[in-house]
C-alpha cells in the first residue's frame, strides 16, 4: 500500500484552511485539518477592500501553514482563493503577499472554477450522482449542475454569502428572505428544475448540525445528512428565538461556535434557495471544493482500485491478507446480496471491514465495531447504509447485538433484519475459513426458496465443525430457510 500525502490551502472569504490528506489510488482522508476564520471579506461590500485585520490573520495563518507542511515534508501542495481575493480592489496585492509566505504560486479561482470544484468535490464524495449543486462561502453562492457525475455547463455564481449581504441584517426575517428568493429567481440554473440538491460549505454543515442538536438526531454525521424544508425552517425560527432568549442562543452557540453570528442567513439562503427550486429534501455534502481541487489535480487515481475499497485501507490500516479475506467475502455472499437486492455498496464495505475488530477486547468487540464503523469517514455512504454497515459489522461477532436505542429508532425492522442476516453471514465464513482466504475460495452459498446450502470442496471436509454447523442454521432461520452441507 503506497500512501501519498498531498494538501489544499483554501483562502476563502470568512475562513482560511489547510487540510492535508494521505490519498490511495481512488480515496483520500484528512490527516490534518486546521480553520482560522479570518475574515478576508468581512466589510468588502461597502469599502471594495479586504479586511485589513482579517488580511493580516490570513498572512500569519499562511506562514504558519507552510512551517507545518515543510516539518511534515509534504511537497504536493494547492493553495486556492475565492471570492473575496477575486474580487476586492487589494486582491492583486494581497496575491503576491500570500505566494511570498507560501513560497509557491497562489491560484485565485473564477466563481465557475468555484461551482465546478465542488461539484466535483460531491462526485467524490457521493459517486455518480445527479442534482444541483450549491456552495455558500463566505461572499458567494456557486450553483453547478451534475448529471450521473458529470459537471454539466457553466454554472453560476451570486453573492449571497452573509459577508456580502451584511447590510441585510436589520431587515425583518420575510424581508431578507424575500431579497434572496428574488435573486434566485434570475437563476436559470435554479428554474430548470434540478431533482435534487447537494450543499457545500462550513454554513451549511452548521445548519445541519445545529438541526440534529435541535432534534436530538443521535448519528451526528454531517456527510449525507438530509434535511427537508421545515427541518430548516426549524433552525431558522430557533435562530431568531436565540437573539431575544439566552438559554437558546447559548444553547446554539455551542453547537455553531464561531459560525454562529452566520447561522441565521445561511439557514435563510439554504430555505430561499429550496423554495425556488421546489427542491423538498436537500442533502448534506462534507466533500466539497478542496476535494475537487484533488480530484481536478489528478492525485486521485480513481481508476485503480475502488473508493471504498481504498478508504478501507486508508483509515483501517488492514493486512494484505485481511483485504484478500475481504475479496473473497464479496464473491461468497454475492448469492445473498442478489437474492435479497442488498445495497452492493454497503455489503462490500461490510466485507472488507469483516476482520476489523480482530484485535479488539472480545468482550467489547461488536459494539466497539458497531461505533467505529458507524462515525468512520467512508465516503459514499448515506446515513441508512452507515447504519447497515454498522450493525452487519457488530453481527458478524455476535448472533445478538443489541443496536444503542437512540439509534435503534433510525433504522426500520427490515433494514436491522437485513444488516443482522448479512453480518450472521460474514460469521459463518469467517468461522469456516479461519479468516483464510484460499479457504474461503473454496466453498459458496447456494441460494434457493427453500434451501440454503452450504458448498464445500471435499478437501476442506475437516473445517466443518459443530461451530460451522450451528452458525449455517442460525443464517437459515433467519432466511426462513432449511440448511443443508454439500461436499463437492
Amino acid at each position: 500500500m503506497e500512501v501519498q500525502r498531498a494538501a489544499v490551502i483554501d483562502i476563502g472569504s470568512n475562513s482560511c484552511r489547510l487540510v492535508i490528506y494521505d490519498v490511495l489510488n481512488g480515496a483520500m482522508l484528512q490527516s490534518f485539518n486546521e480553520k482560522t476564520l479570518a475574515g478576508l471579506g468581512r466589510g468588502l461590500s461597502e469599502s471594495g477592500v479586504l479586511s485589513p485585520e482579517g488580511r493580516v490573520m490570513a498572512l500569519d495563518v499562511c506562514r504558519r501553514y507552510a512551517a507545518i507542511l515543510d516539518g511534515l515534508g509534504v511537497t504536493d501542495i494547492y493553495p486556492v482563493a475565492t471570492a473575496a481575493v477575486r474580487v476586492a480592489e487589494d486582491g492583486p496585492s494581497f496575491r503576491e503577499e500570500v505566494e511570498a509566505a507560501l513560497g509557491r504560486p497562489l491560484r485565485v479561482l473564477s466563481g465557475p472554477d468555484e461551482g465546478h470544484l465542488s461539484a466535483l468535490g460531491v462526485v467524490s464524495g457521493f459517486g455518480e450522482v445527479s442534482g444541483l449543486v450549491a456552495d455558500l462561502g463566505g461572499s458567494s453562492m456557486e450553483l453547478q449542475v451534475l448529471e450521473a457525475g458529470a459537471v454539466i455547463g457553466q454554472g453560476e455564481t451570486h453573492l449571497l454569502g452573509p459577508l456580502a449581504r451584511a447590510s441585510d441584517a436589520d431587515l425583518p426575517l420575510d424581508k431578507r428572505s424575500k431579497v434572496i428568493r428574488h435573486v434566485l429567481r434570475t437563476s436559470g440554473i435554479c428554474n430548470d428544475k434540478p431533482t435534487a440538491l447537494y450543499a457545500v460549505g462550513g454554513g451549511w454543515r452548521n445548519v445541519a448540525a445545529v438541526h440534529m442538536e435541535l432534534s436530538e438526531y443521535p448519528l451526528r454525521v454531517q456527510h449525507g445528512y438530509r434535511l427537508t424544508q421545515s427541518g430548516v425552517r426549524e433552525v431558522i425560527d430557533a435562530a431568531d428565538y436565540a437573539r431575544i432568549d439566552k438559554t437558546t442562543r447559548t444553547r446554539l452557540q455551542r453547537v455553531a461556535k464561531r459560525r454562529y453570528d452566520t447561522l441565521l442567513h445561511t439557514a435563510l439562503v439554504l430555505e430561499a434557495l429550496m423554495r425556488v427550486t421546489k427542491i423538498r429534501e436537500v442533502t448534506i455534502s462534507a466533500f466539497g471544493l478542496r476535494e475537487g481541487v484533488m480530484t481536478e489535480a489528478r492525485v486521485l487515481q480513481a481508476e485503480v482500485g475502488t473508493p471504498l475499497r481504498d478508504s478501507v485501507e486508508l483509515f483501517a490500516r488492514p493486512s494484505m491478507a485481511a483485504m484478500a479475506y475481504g475479496e473473497e467475502l464479496l464473491r461468497f455472499t454475492a448469492p445473498l446480496v442478489k437474492a435479497l437486492n442488498l445495497s452492493e455498496r454497503a455489503t462490500g464495505l461490510a466485507c472488507y471491514l469483516a476482520d476489523t475488530g480482530t484485535r479488539m477486547h472480545p468482550d467489547h468487540r461488536p459494539n466497539l465495531v458497531y461505533e467505529q464503523v458507524l462515525r468512520a469517514p467512508y465516503p459514499l455512504l448515506d446515513h441508512h447504509e452507515r447504519l447497515f454497515v454498522a450493525h452487519a459489522c457488530a453481527s458478524r461477532y455476535t448472533f445478538n447485538h443489541r443496536i444503542p436505542a437512540n439509534l435503534k429508532a433510525l433504522q426500520d425492522d427490515r433494514g436491522q433484519k437485513q444488516a443482522r442476516l448479512f453480518g450472521t453471514a460474514l460469521r459463518l465464513a469467517g468461522v469456516f475459513s479461519g479468516r483464510s482466504a484460499s479457504i474461503l475460495s473454496r466453498a459458496s452459498l447456494e441460494f434457493s426458496n427453500k434451501t440454503l446450502k452450504l458448498k464445500v470442496h471435499e478437501a476442506d471436509r475437516d473445517m466443518v465443525s459443530e461451530t460451522v454447523k450451528r452458525r449455517l442454521n442460525q443464517l437459515s432461520g433467519l432466511l426462513d430457510r432449511r440448511a443443508e452441507i454439500a461436499f463437492i
